[in-house]
């Protein structure tokens, strides 16, 4: 009796197989050991091996025939194609989708997988959560250049001294159970003691200076002026100028509590340490694995395991609602909803083009809302709504009808990557100005170019998405930012997100 060999690891064994497999075109023959280890590029002692194991898995027949010039008949049982469908299986239980993407080759076969495996499970007493993105989160740095997908998973990774309640708006506890203004220019925080990183090690007061003192250069929060805990678990931060919002501004991403030493952890903008209910565990360029941190100081989470599946081939099939089913198969309805925000233009003015008044005037016309919507495909006007302010209910935006500037021949746009629409959108704006004998130059950037700003631009395209509360978000963001041409917002959809800037 043979017995398989305790060096070949399963997977590479079918790996193997599926390369004789289409090597011999699937078909039983005649041949030998040196032909078929030619084939597979390995010693005629290993080939022996190879056979024997594949034969003790019931994949083939071997049989050997002794003597010079004699051949051997290899008749296959099992085929190649099944075998990689097992194989596949296999990955997909594993969350291996670089290999997966590597054994079937084909993206719309892998998609097709994905998608059947896709939503919440029940394994091995585990709740597992698998959803399919189109492009991956590689930087979960809080206080970076981080869009809006990313900033979601990072409040999952993260925790901060006070949070927003996404359903509601309000204001929570969160590392602080407690605050209060001492003055217009001061406020104190009293933080929970016993909070511990996913690495093991206990937050210390350190950790929450050191986080607030490392985003004081950013723009919302260079108003504070000092940090100091003049008590074990109290924390005392001084301003330069009143701030009412200040419990809500710490709520957000940029102050989330990172460890101390998180510079020197490898990595950590795409495998980021922190103490909020969900810890990275893996994160490459075709997956995102998050899993319940089971001492978070608050409710544990419920679902054990999050996988988000990156196949950047969705990124160009819009999709808009929610697909409802009733008890009867042929009962749908399909259930949407205006996005809280929408796309915009901004004119820069450190170009002349940009800053001339006629130019935007009459750019802000031929671009107007209605009609980017009108020359837009069948399958986006069913997405796309005009808007006429930043929230479904402002009405700032004004269209009033311009000439052309004379000698305007030619403007420039810029957005930044993985964002079909804004491909969509620049391709509708390029074929209006055409019909107005003006070129339009498209320029297509990292978001971490984008974020700085510095690339010379007439025109910039973005889009903004407001979470509650209203009032508050939208005074942090008209503070910074000035539309020049509200376009149109979108109805919310799940992937990609559309008419949402992710900050």
């Amino acid at each position: 009796m043979r017995r398989s060999s305790p060096f070949m690891p399963s997977a590479r064994l079918q790996q193997q197989f599926i390369r004789l497999w289409q090597c011999c075109e699937g078909k039983s023959q005649d041949t030998t050991l040196n032909e078929l280890a030619a084939l597979l590029s390995c010693s005629r002692r290993h080939m022996r091996t190879l056979l024997n194991t594949m034969q003790d898995r019931g994949w083939l027949t071997w049989e050997a025939e002794v003597g010079r010039g004699k051949r051997s008949r290899l008749i296959f049982l099992y085929t190649g194609l099944a075998l990689q469908q097992q194989r596949a299986e296999d990955l997909l239980e594993q969350d291996r989708i670089d290999q997966l993407v590597q054994l079937v080759g084909d993206k719309a076969t892998v998609r097709q997988m994905l998608v059947s495996h896709l939503g919440r499970s029940f394994r091995q007493g585990r709740h597992i959560l698998r959803v399919l993105y189109y492009r991956p989160l590689r930087n979960l740095l809080p206080g970076s250049a981080l869009r809006r997908s990313e900033t979601h998973i990072a409040r999952q990774i993260f925790s901060s001294l006070t949070r927003i309640n996404e359903a509601n708006g309000e204001l929570e506890a969160d590392i602080a159970h407690h605050w209060q203004q001492i003055s217009p220019l001061h406020w104190r925080f009293f933080l929970r003691p016993g909070v511990h990183f996913h690495h093991g090690r206990e937050l210390e007061m350190d950790d929450v200076i050191a986080s607030f003192k490392r985003i004081n250069t950013l723009p919302l929060y260079s108003h504070i002026a000092d940090i100091v805990s003049p008590t074990p678990w109290t924390l005392d931060i001084h301003l330069t100028q009143p701030d009412r919002w200040l419990p809500l501004l710490l709520g957000q991403v940029p102050a989330m509590i990172l460890p101390r030493e998180w510079e020197t952890l490898s990595n950590f903008a795409s495998h980021p340490i922190g103490t909020g209910p969900y810890a990275v565990i893996r994160n490459s360029t075709n997956q995102l694995k998050i899993q319940a941190f089971d001492d978070f100081f608050g409710y544990r989470a419920l679902i054990d395991e999050v996988n988000v599946w990156v196949l950047p081939e969705i990124a160009d099939e819009p999709a808009g609602g929610l697909m409802l089913k009733g008890p009867q198969g042929e009962e749908k309805e399909i259930e949407s909803r205006l996005e809280e925000g929408c796309y915009y233009l901004l004119f820069d003015s450190r170009t002349h083009r940009g800053a001339n008044q006629q130019v935007r005037d009459w750019v802000s016309y031929v671009l107007s809302p209605t009609n980017l919507v009108y020359f837009a495909e069948e399958q986006y006007q069913q997405l796309w709504f005009p808007a006429y302010g930043l929230l479904p209910r402002w009405h700032h935006a004004r269209t009033i009808k311009s000439e052309k500037p004379a000698g305007l021949e030619s403007l420039t746009l810029t957005f930044y990557q993985d964002h079909s629409e804004h491909r969509v959108i620049a391709g509708i704006m390029q074929q209006i100005l055409a019909s107005h004998q003006v070129t339009l130059e498209i320029k297509e950037i990292s978001y971490d170019q984008w974020h700085e700003g510095e690339i010379e631009s007439d025109i910039w395209l973005n889009s903004a998405n407001f979470t509650l509360p209203l009032d508050f978000r939208c005074s942090r963001t008209c503070a910074r930012c000035r539309c020049s041409n509200t376009v149109f917002r979108s109805t919310g959809k799940p992937t990609p997100p559309a008419g949402a800037m992710a900050r």
